[in-house]
Parts: C-alpha cells; structure tokens; sequence
C-alpha cells in the first residue's frame, strides 16, 4: 500500500504549503486505494482509524478471525463502517481475550461477540475436519472438548522417524515430579526440575533425529512467563546462542494460533495440596495439547495434575494408551 501511495504523491508539492495539503492529499490517496481495494486486512483496533471513515462504501462483507478472543467492544469496531454481512470466525473453547481488571471481568467485559450470539441461540456452523495433528494427539481434544465431532485429514496419520521411538509418539505424558517455586515478589511460578528434564528430552531428540536441528521444528510451551525464561536460559546455556532460533520458547497464550512439528509442554505445578492454579483452565489446556502437528510430549505431576477433571481424564487416557512414562530418580 506504501508503494502505491508513493507514486500517486510523485507529483505533490512538497514545500511547506506543500506539505500541509500534501499531508491531506496522502489521507485521501490512502483512502481512495482501500476504496478500490477488492480484500482489505485490518486489526480491529486499526479499523477505527481516520483512514477507514474517509472511505466512500461500506463493506459487502466483513470476516473476523480468532472473534472468540476479542472482547465485544473491540468486535464492533470495524461494523461501524457498514457492511451486509458479517462472519465471526474462532474457538469458543481455546482461550478468551485477555482481561486485566478482574471487576471489568466480573461485569462481563470479557465475554466476546462470538460467544454472546452462541448463547442466545444463534446457529454456529462447526468445522469438523482438522488438518493438523496426528490422529492419535486430535483423539484425546476430540473427545473431551468437542464432543468427539472432530475428523482428521488425510495424509495425517503419516509415521514420523521420531515415532518409531516410544518415548517420541504422537502423544505422550512424562510423570515429573519436581519441585514447583514462586520467585519474589512474582505471581508466575518455576519448576526447575522440568526445565532440566524438558532440555534433556530435546537433546536426546536432536541427538537421535539431527534434522531437528536444521530448522525450527519444536516448540516448548508452558503457562508461566517465568518458566519460559528458565527454559529460554537452559536451552542457551546448554545448545549455545543457535538454541533461540531452532527452539521456539513462549508462553501458552503466546501459542495460540501458531503450530510446530514437535511441543513439549512444561505445566509446572507440582504440590501436596494438589492446587494448579490457571493450568485448570480447560481453554489452555486445549490451546497447549493441539499445537503440535506429529507429537505433542506433555511434562507435569500428575498426581497434582489429576486433581483437576479435564487433567485426570488426559492423565487416564495416556494410560490406557500406554504413553505414560514416570522418571525414575
């Protein structure tokens, strides 16, 4: 659009008088573009700006992605322009927008635009078919958030080389039982005992499969900020500067919406008192385990997890799948 802007602003006088009517003269041009623009892409919040209201025609049709993460104010930003039709496009079930003030929670700002015409009764057409995960990681999320409506594409049941070692299928849980800690003054929490287990599971995958090690292939989430910086300074110290850009360290909520061939997911919490603070959030839960396109590796206690019901029933089926692993001590 830039570049379009520009040769249209070749012949505008660019001194001072100039340039105040070359500044007016650039909105106008930059609205006139989207006016003859057949697909405009826009954030919400950038859809509100100056530019969009010097447009001279409403939109036929306006598609918001991820609406199920996006409050409802912010929804309605780009419906003031005018449009006949309108389509809201996320997961109810992965994880909501993110809402600091927790009164501003209470009253039901959170809520999105998605989820309030889902609840008054309006129809929802599901998109059953799947073209990420391994058949074996989509039956556990199939079931237990979906109502076991979810199909798998074809061509994804494909054996990987990592597949054919147990401790690498498709899914797996790692029972660790670490020690879970607060720093100071923090409200994140770290398990050091899975960060050292988590870097030694990627060295063995690496060492067994090295083209792992030639593009960016894995990806370790966790729920805590604070972890992901114990693990982001494990991989460093250990694989040497090249570890940030062949293993994606971040945040669940930083993941949503992205995927990667391999995740491992560090849950952290681990406590006699069996509390696990937000990894009970059944929409992160769901946003961690379907992230991974041949094998999602899960690190937690289960013993703490299992407290939990969606996190019992994972911990079960990995039993009943005979991909459970404890780590002897």
């Amino acid at each position: 659009m830039d570049y379009l802007i520009q040769q249209k602003l070749s012949g505008v006088d660019r001194t001072l008088d100039g340039g105040r009517r070359g500044a007016g003269e650039y909105d106008r041009i930059r609205a006139s573009i989207l006016d003859e623009a057949a697909i405009v892409f826009s954030t919400l919040s950038f859809s509100g700006s100056s530019i969009f209201s010097r447009m001279t025609r409403a939109f036929d049709v306006v598609i918001i992605d991820e609406a199920a993460q996006a409050v409802e104010p912010a929804t309605l930003i780009p419906l003031i322009h005018g449009c006949r039709q309108i389509f809201l496009v996320g997961d109810p079930v992965q994880l909501p927008a993110t809402v600091i003030s927790q009164t501003a929670q209470k009253l039901g700002y959170g809520t999105s635009l998605f989820k309030r015409f889902q609840a008054a009764g309006f129809p929802v057409q599901m998109l059953k078919i799947q073209y990420r995960m391994h058949p074996e990681i989509s039956t556990f999320p199939s079931k237990e958030f979906y109502e076991g409506v979810l199909q798998d594409g074809e061509g994804l049941s494909r054996k990987r080389p990592w597949h054919s070692y147990s401790c690498f299928g498709p899914f797996c849980f790692f029972d660790v039982d670490g020690i879970e800690s607060q720093p100071s003054g923090s409200g994140s929490w770290v398990n050091q005992d899975e960060v050292e287990f988590i870097t030694l599971l990627y060295h063995q995958l690496a060492l067994r499969y090295p083209e792992l090690k030639s593009s960016p292939e894995v990806g370790v989430i966790s729920p805590y900020r604070h972890q992901v910086k114990l693990l982001k300074d494990s991989f460093r110290s250990t694989f040497g500067d090249q570890s940030r850009e062949l293993i994606d360290v971040s945040t669940v909520d930083g993941f949503q919406g992205r995927e990667k061939e391999i995740v491992i997911f560090s849950c952290v919490r681990c406590n006699k008192e069996q509390k696990i603070g937000f990894v009970s959030d059944f929409r992160r839960m769901n946003v961690a385990i379907t992230r991974a396109k041949s094998a999602v590796l899960v690190v937690g206690s289960a013993s703490t997890l299992k407290q939990d019901k969606h996190w019992n029933n994972l911990v079960e089926s990995a039993k009943e799948r005979n991909c459970l692993f404890k780590r002897i001590t």
